[in-house]
């Protein structure tokens, strides 16, 4: 019995002993595992930004200069990106390129051209900052006002002006939303229980579209209608934008489909088409949910600088950067006159940059988003050499 008893006792102890040793080998393999899972996005990023570097070398490489026509060279740089979508530029008021390269629907062999709709995705927020500043003039609210005043329920809410919210300078993030469609102003209350604060990035530019979310239902709170309403009213009919709409309600005629790549990725191959659900776009409110034709992106922010939809007085204070970066009111205010706007997601990226009269401008609109050849360069480099001609 006592043999027994013992045989038992040194199994009991073999199998602890086994257990303690499998543990800890399980927890040097994840330990393993997880270096290098690190190691290798380490990698990845380092490939990227060497890829991003050299095309951002080619492109920057050569000034335009007048042996070539600017329609050549324009082509060239969007040829040396690679580039996707639909491409305007304008001088002096007037359509000096516009072109659409690769396909809308590749399934189909639908091409992209002038009338192609793209998502412009956060350069919305320059749109809603602009409403905010229309609510402004109208002596509506203030950008003084506090947050408190909307919505007493965030925390830190008395601490919190509406011009930082404009600047992302708030502090506030977004802790979660919902994975059903809701309508606009469940959006907004799911977004107010959701709200996180983080003192290190209060009144420091800290990028948060939960900031503009929010400012979305104060258009709603102080015009009795939906953002979607003021928005179709306000900017749509006012410009006469024909080929502009909410996701929500569908692209319609011309309109493309966004494709995503892997992160090294530099050739389209419009593999991976991406499937944007209702939810995803509803909760995109004020921030990412219009989509717009190159001309009417274009139409629509020249409009605002040129004082069509409030003062100048009022743009420019709207356009003002802010403390800590270039950043205020949705746009990156550059010098020197230069506003610039960027947005990427779902398969989409968008950019611009105009000078703040209003009268020049680049717009790129691509469907098929590759971290690795962001638009932005490309934007940058016209624009600088649109800049620099003197007719």
């Amino acid at each position: 019995m006592k043999r027994l008893e013992l045989g038992l006792v040194l199994m009991f102890g073999l199998i602890l002993i086994g257990g303690g040793v499998g543990y800890r080998w399980h927890q040097h393999n994840q330990v393993v595992a997880a270096e290098q899972k690190k190691q290798a996005v380490a990698k990845q990023a380092k490939r990227k930004a060497e890829q991003q570097r050299k095309i951002a070398e080619k492109i920057n490489a050569d000034p335009f200069n007048k042996t070539r026509s600017t329609n050549q060279q324009i082509t060239h740089i969007l040829k040396l990106s690679h580039f996707v979508g639909t491409a305007l530029v304008v001088k002096n008021n007037h359509v000096v390129y516009q072109k659409g390269f690769g396909y809308s629907d590749a399934a189909t062999k639908v091409k992209n051209g002038p009338q192609s709709k793209y998502q412009i995705l956060s350069i919305q927020k320059s749109l809603t900052a602009a409403a905010i500043m229309q609510l402004v003039q109208a002596k509506k609210i203030k950008l003084s006002d506090k947050l408190s005043k909307y919505y007493p329920s965030i925390s830190h809410g008395h601490e919190i002006t509406l011009r930082m919210m404009l600047d992302m300078a708030s502090g506030l993030r977004q802790t979660g939303s919902s994975k059903d469609e809701l309508p606009e102003d469940e959006v907004v209350n799911e977004a107010v229980t959701h709200i996180g604060f983080t003192p290190a990035k209060y009144n420091v530019f800290h990028y948060s579209s939960v900031n503009f979310l929010l400012l979305a239902g104060i258009i709603r709170q102080q015009t009795g209608q939906s953002y979607q309403s003021y928005f179709e009213k306000h900017f749509i009919k006012k410009l006469g934008l024909n080929g502009s709409g909410f996701v929500t309600d569908g692209l319609g005629k011309h309109a493309t489909l966004g494709y995503s790549a892997s992160e090294t990725q530099i050739l389209p191959d419009y593999t991976k088409p991406v499937d944007e659900t209702k939810a995803q776009m509803a909760n995109e409110l004020g921030t990412g949910q219009v989509y717009m034709t190159a001309g009417d992106l274009f139409k629509v922010e020249s409009g605002i600088l040129k004082g069509k939809l409030m003062t100048k007085a009022n743009v420019a204070i709207l356009h003002t950067p802010s403390a800590t970066g270039t950043y205020g009111g949705g746009v990156y205010n550059e010098q020197p006159a230069v506003i610039r706007s960027h947005g990427v997601g779902y398969g989409y990226e968008s950019a611009l940059k105009l000078s703040t009269d209003g009268k020049n401008g680049v717009v790129l609109l691509s469907n098929c988003n590759r971290q690795a050849v962001t638009i932005q360069t490309a934007t940058a480099k016209i624009f600088e050499e649109l800049m620099l001609q003197t007719n």
